[in-house]
Formats: structure tokens, sequence, C-alpha cells
């Protein structure tokens, strides 16, 4: 089973996580310690960060720490912008996603498999939706993280404007879509979609940045 999760967060705040601002990096490793503990290989219990996917799966019961459970010295590694061995990459993308979740003004997940993807962007291309807006094409925008890519985890971005369009788009094209599980998918992600404008109204009155829409999908 695939799973698209989603965030609302910069990504000029997503990008500075690699390589932090010495100012910014107390905060993200706070973020680290609550999502992971004080040991970053223990992994969060609950939440969306308990449903990172069969990528970030622990082999039960075994004393060898897998290449994708975070140590303390990926998030170091990770804040430093310094190299990450390729053995290290997997930890290192779910010590990203959760400093992503953790900075985000919001989150959701939605499960999708490759041909359930395939078929919802077809749905709403049926409905009217711009490949422009699609899904796939928010997976396939780079976030320029300057990370490695790993096997079976797709990372994709797009900037407010579109996040706002896709919502309008896609509420449009609701009518369309042709089975129950389509239109409860479509509108809860819309209902999610909605919040970037006072999301976007509170990152100004903070001083942060607009949020943008971060996808990580999991397949």
């Amino acid at each position: 089973m695939g799973e698209l999760r989603l965030y609302a967060v910069g990504i000029e705040e997503v990008r500075g996580i690699v390589g932090a601002e010495p100012a910014q990096a107390p905060q993200l490793r706070e973020i680290a310690e609550r999502a992971f503990g004080r040991h970053p290989a223990e992994a969060h219990a609950g939440g969306l960060l308990s449903r990172l996917g069969p990528l970030f799966k622990r082999v039960p019961a075994t004393p060898v720490i897998s290449p994708t459970d975070p140590e303390p010295r990926d998030v170091e590694t990770l804040l430093a912008g310094a190299y990450v061995p390729h053995d290290r990459s997997g930890a290192a993308w779910r010590v990203m996603e959760a400093l992503v979740h953790g900075l985000s003004w919001g989150a959701t997940r939605m499960d999708l498999t490759s041909a359930a993807l395939d078929d919802l962007d077809f749905a709403l291309a049926r409905g009217g939706v711009s490949a422009a807006v699609g899904l796939r094409h928010l997976l396939n925008s780079a976030t320029s993280v300057g990370l490695l890519p790993v096997e079976g985890l797709t990372v994709g971005w797009h900037p407010y404007v579109k996040a706002l369009a896709m919502a309008s788009a896609y509420r449009g094209a609701m009518s369309e879509l042709k089975t129950e599980a389509q239109q409860s998918l479509i509108a809860s992600l819309v209902n999610w979609l909605d919040g970037f404008v006072p999301w976007a109204d509170l990152a100004e009155r903070t001083g942060r940045p607009t949020p943008d829409l971060i996808g990580f999908w999991a397949n």
C-alpha cells in the first residue's frame, strides 16, 4: 500500500534544514527529539510519523539498527549540511520528513498506490482539472533539498498559489468523480487545502514564509 503525506510549510524552510543556520538548529534538534526521543533510533509511536510506510519499517526484535532508523549522527549530519553516506540516506530522509512535519502548519495523508494515484489523476482530469495541478505533477516537482533520492520514496512540492489552485480545481471536479471512495478522498483533501489561506495569514503575522505544499509519497 502506498501513502501520500502532505505538509503545509514554506519550501525555503524545508531547504534550510540541510545546513541549518546556527540560530535555527536548536529548534530543529528539539523537533527531532520530540519525534524520535533522545535516541532517534527509537521510533516515534504515534501520529503521522508512525505511518511512514514500508520504506521506514523496522525489522521486529532485531538488535541491528536498520539503515532507515535515525541515529543522533543522522540529525547532526543533516543540520550541518555534511555528506550523507549512501547507507544512511534512508535515515536522513526520515529525519528530514520528521523536521518538515514539525515545522508544518498542517499535515494530512492519503492511502494511494501508484495505480490508485493514476486513477485519481485521470478522474480529476476528466472533471476538467489541469495536469499542472495534478498529484503526479506535484510529485514530479523536485524540492532540491540536496539529499540523494532513495528507492520507494518520492518527494515533491507545489508553491502556495498552486495549492490554492488545486483546492479550487478539485472542488469543481467533485461532481465528475465516479466512485464514492474518490469523492471522499478528494473532499477530505480539499477541506485540508482550504487551510492554506488562514495558515498564510498566521505565517505573515509571525514572520514566517508563506506555506507551500510538500508531498512525501512512499510507494
